[in-house]
């Protein structure tokens, strides 16, 4: 789709436009490097510089056209004093290329169901989730999360969970002409702080619980939350001025005492819990009443306003619970039959990287999960304890490059929850990967537990995952955490391929006979 540059900007409030309105812009970018003829260049300011220290650079690839931010606009006039093309000035940059994407995609929001999921853990499943139930309950659902985008016909490897807002709204409208009918979609953190999905009208927001991750990013775990707490800002405001549409809902994990403190007066709220009711149970709308789990999957009793509701899934471990109830009350809150999202939910199969099973050899089972902080590896760990007598190994790392304060954190789980334990790389990015693995052993070094004593530093992550096979006895449960469906190790400035899940079945076929 192409449009002038001043419908484009027709509705930005204090604007100010000079040069050309009727220049055709078919792109909006506020990366320099994509900057062409028919792009309008948003120059924004960001965690990576700002845009507007790259003018020159843009004009010389053939960029016709520039949004400008009005405090940097002293400064940058000078700069354009030969510039023939168009200028717009506007009050705040950083979330017009969302705002201007979608107006360039023809705000294909308002053409799908649209559901999004944010929190610290579970993201990836509850999407997953969302994406199966809609698809099999109201007709084709795109996605947009850290797997993958999938627009209908064609899905890509996701290289950020939230893209940018162009890129962002150019999914959506591919998801729009391929006759998608609704969207499950990943927000982060990052995506949220940075507006990249600004003018996103959300018919469910799900927001699953709240941990340490990303401080690195954020200043601190109240900024962290404040940042998932804008998901809220983006639901729909309800009927328009014909009498159209509804608000949005906030589906909200009541068991979360961090989210419990949210302010959710403003909005319509769906409240769940996977508590029994009684003592100290918080109030919910949905409530699970009993969850039997195994290694064959989950069943879960619950009670939806006095409605009784069933769900049998193959997914396993006690964090499926919280993941599977979220998703049913997002379908609930979207006005979808409670009885047919949970049949639907049990339909779902192995979410990929996510508590994802292989059977070695000898009976011992290996799980690869992408949990990565904290919080995440001590639900898988204590998820695959429930549903074992045996010995629980694990093997993980952490990021380079990233909060190190999680490190000695990851630890003290491992030592408290695992028998065995191999430290090894994940992504140690520009980091030296044996500093990492100290930072780990750190926490490590904190417990009393004798079994914190089991453990060894191995950084090849490859042989880590494989010594850890070839100690696994029958019926014991190797952990294999931290990169889930990533394919590929970040390793200073190179990417190398690597997938913990190649590494398991082919050390699987090279020992047939193991045990």
């Amino acid at each position: 789709m192409a449009l002038t540059v001043g419908r484009l900007c027709s509705g930005l409030s204090g604007s100010k436009l000079t040069g050309n309105p009727d220049a055709i812009i078919k792109k909006i970018s506020s990366d320099s490097r994509q900057a062409a003829p028919g792009t309008l260049f948003v120059a924004v300011r960001g965690t990576g510089g700002d845009g507007q220290d790259y003018l020159e650079d843009v004009i010389a690839r053939g960029c016709r056209a520039l949004v400008i931010q009005k405090d940097r606009q002293e400064t940058v006039f000078p700069l354009l004093k030969d510039f023939d093309g168009t200028v717009v000035v506007a009050e705040r940059t950083r979330p017009l290329p969302a705002l201007l994407g979608r107006i360039l995609n023809d705000e294909p929001d308002l053409k799908l169901w649209t559901a999004a999921v944010t929190g610290t853990n579970g993201k990836t499943t509850v999407s997953f989730l969302m994406r199966e139930m809609l698809g099999r309950l109201h007709g084709p659902c795109g996605m947009l999360g850290t797997v993958a985008y999938d627009d209908g016909r064609i899905s890509e490897p996701a290289p950020l969970t939230t893209p940018a807002g162009p890129v962002f709204y150019t999914w959506l409208e591919r998801m729009v002409a391929n006759g998608c009918r609704s969207v499950a979609m990943e927000l982060s953190s990052h995506g949220l702080d940075q507006e990249r999905t600004a003018g996103l009208g959300l018919d469910v927001a799900v927001m699953t619980n709240m941990g340490r991750d990303h401080l690195d990013y954020h200043d601190s775990p109240a900024d962290y939350l404040a940042a998932k707490a804008d998901i809220m800002k983006l639901l729909r405001a309800g009927a328009d001025n014909e009498g159209v549409g509804r608000p949005g809902v906030l589906v909200i994990n009541n068991d979360d005492p961090q989210l419990a403190g949210l302010d959710t007066s403003t909005v319509e709220t769906v409240g769940f819990s996977c508590r029994p009711a009684g003592g100290e149970s918080p109030p919910a709308d949905l409530r699970v009443l009993s969850a039997h789990l195994d290694l064959k999957g989950t069943r879960l009793e619950l009670d939806w306003r006095g409605q009784g509701l069933i769900i049998d899934s193959p997914l396993v471990g006690r964090f499926n619970v919280e993941n599977l109830t979220a998703a049913l009350a997002a379908g609930i809150a979207l006005g979808l039959d409670g009885a047919d999202c949970a049949a639907a939910l049990g339909g779902v199969p192995q979410v990929p990287g996510r508590l994802e099973r292989f059977v070695l050899p000898n009976g011992a089972l290996a799980v690869v999960d992408y949990a990565h902080t904290h919080d995440a590896l001590a639900a898988v760990l204590r998820a695959c304890d429930e549903l074992n007598d045996q010995r629980l190994l694990v093997v993980f790392g952490c990021g380079g490059d990233r909060d190190r304060g999680k490190r000695p954190l990851m630890g003290r789980v491992a030592a408290m929850e695992s028998d065995l334990a191999w430290i090894t790389s994940d992504n140690p990015r520009s980091e030296e990967p044996g500093g990492i693995c100290r930072d780990i052993i750190e926490g490590y070094d904190e417990v009393p537990d004798p079994r914190s004593a089991a453990r060894e530093m191995v950084i090849d992550r490859a042989e880590a995952i494989e010594r850890a096979l070839a100690a696994a006895e029958p019926g014991d449960i190797v952990v294999v955490a931290g990169k889930g469906h990533e394919d590929y190790q970040l390793i200073g400035g190179r990417v190398i391929d690597l997938d913990d899940r190649v590494i398991i079945t082919d050390w699987m076929k090279r020992n047939p006979a193991h045990g």
